[in-house]
């Protein structure tokens, strides 16, 4: 018990400490200060995790080497492209994704959270971010008609970070409902849901909007195939539904006087088809190096596959989307080998739909990227140390 209580704090801090990231933008950069307190709460949680891992058990099974060569060759990718820009960052960026992702991320750490690990995580998605939800409520309470954003640069890192949480949410929520705890969890789960999604609908992110009705889709679709678990769904879902709405009336009604508003302000693609379209349009073998979007537009690409052609080529985009299909086909396999004997099984498939779902609206990589980003390596770890057919592995 102690051991999984370390362990879900360690990947608290983990999670949380990416996500100060989510405080700045290109327009808003962040203080150095932040930065530096950024890459020490990452540090020092992931050496608690790897001195928690058995060294012994560090290894990989043999049906997980097709989808780990497709990362390392990413990884390569992105080295030479580095070389090939002259760009350390890039260069940096490829030797960690090539060898210290797979080492800490795929296998280290994943190895430290043994069997519990994708309710850990899920626990670590939700309580990493906590913090930063109570802060914007309290420092910056919505209800002003604009849209919401609390702590964070923009709306969309609110957005962002509430899918985050409810990605989390939704593995215990599955994890409950699995092991047959209906009310005693799911009530509280349910309403924390629904009020991530009013703080959604107030940021108007609407990627996450549409985030969040897949992971509902995909809960309904696998969980709720008879009548006796409808009626159990329906009377909670009320009963959660009424809580929100007793608590959190007044905000609902000022949220509805502002939500036409808050859709006029956001039209189209919000000139992301532009950046899309010249980044297409100006693509090349091995990139731009890594200032190109900020050099060229002043902010990011807006989605994760476009980032890296624009920066790192055509090569390692063909590689990374290899491996995101790759990656849905390993994790969906997962799920239906061990569905049966753990609980929250589908939670690496559920994160790998997250990412990319998100991805389609901001790039979702970089030296560390964020917490969905750090979530679906270790959820490709936790895939990849078991076998995907047959019995667990010894």
């Amino acid at each position: 018990m102690l051991r999984q209580v370390i362990i879900v704090i360690a990947l608290s801090v983990l999670f949380g400490g990416t996500s100060l990231i989510s405080l700045g933008s290109y327009n808003i950069p962040l203080d150095p200060a932040v930065l530096k307190l950024r890459y020490l709460l990452v540090a020092s949680s992931l050496l608690i995790l790897i001195l928690m891992s058995p060294f012994k058990q560090w290894g990989f099974h043999r049906q997980a080497r097709p989808l780990l060569l497709l990362w390392i060759l990413f990884g390569c990718g992105l080295l030479i492209s580095g070389l090939a820009n002259n760009d350390t960052t890039i260069f940096r960026d490829g030797l960690w994704q090539m060898i210290a992702v797979p080492l800490i991320l795929f296998n280290a750490v994943p190895k430290a959270m043994k069997e519990n690990a994708n309710l850990l995580m899920g626990m670590g998605l939700f309580l990493g971010h906590i913090p930063y939800i109570i802060t914007s409520l309290v420092s910056h309470p919505p209800g002003n008609g604009t849209l919401y954003r609390g702590v964070f640069a923009n709306s969309n890192q609110m957005g962002f970070t509430c899918a985050t949480m409810s990605a989390g949410l939704f593995i215990l929520l599955i994890g409950a409902w699995s092991a047959q705890k209906y009310a005693r969890y799911l009530l509280p789960i349910s309403a924390a849901l629904l009020s991530l999604f009013v703080l959604i609908i107030l940021a108007n992110s609407r990627t996450s909007m549409m985030v969040c009705f897949i992971m509902s889709s995909v809960f309904f679709s696998e969980f709720v195939k008879n009548p006796k678990a409808v009626k159990k769904m329906i009377a909670i879902a009320t009963v959660a539904v009424t809580a929100v709405l007793l608590f959190g009336g007044e905000k609902i009604e000022a949220m509805n006087k502002s939500l036409n508003n808050n859709f006029e302000a956001k039209e189209g693609l919000s000139g992301r088809d532009h950046i899309w379209g010249q980044t297409l349009d100006e693509s090349d073998l091995l990139g731009h190096g890594s200032n190109y979007f900020q050099l060229n537009f002043g902010l990011g690409g807006h989605n994760t596959i476009i980032e890296v052609i624009g920066q790192n080529g055509i090569i390692a985009a063909n590689l990374l989307v290899a491996f995101a299909i790759a990656s849905f086909f390993y994790t969906y396999a997962y799920f239906k080998t061990y569905a049966k004997e753990d609980c929250a099984a589908i939670a690496p498939f559920l994160i790998t739909v997250c990412f990319w779902f998100l991805s389609m609206a901001e790039g979702m990589f970089g030296s560390l990227g964020n917490a969905m980003t750090l979530a679906y390596m270790l959820s490709i770890g936790i895939v990849i140390s078991r076998p995907l057919t047959g019995k667990k592995q010894q």
